[in-house]
């Protein structure tokens, strides 16, 4: 599976959400997702456009290997051994 095809899982996940509903609303053809899911067929970036209007995300979250991690990266503190250099602190 590639990172955009987890990327897409993950959020169906959180959204509670079927490929049916994701496809009628983003105008993606199911089998389009499926593959993409699969590591098939690679994510083209008008797709991601579409994906990331239906889900509200950026569309570069789908082409960055970082995503997974960046996804749990968000506000002050990091939750990721990685983090962002902007919250790491090393003044202790």
């Amino acid at each position: 599976m590639t990172s955009a095809g987890i990327i897409i899982n993950t959020l169906l996940l959180d959204k509670n959400l079927d490929l049916s509903e994701v496809a009628k609303g983003s105008d993606i053809p199911k089998e389009d997702l499926v593959a993409t899911i699969d590591g098939k067929k690679r994510l083209t970036i008008e797709n991601a456009v579409k994906l990331s209007k239906f889900f509200e995300i950026p569309a570069e979250f789908f082409f960055t290997e970082s995503a997974l991690v960046n996804h749990n990266n968000i506000g002050d503190r990091s939750n990721s051994n990685s983090g962002f250099i902007g919250t790491y602190n090393n003044n202790d």
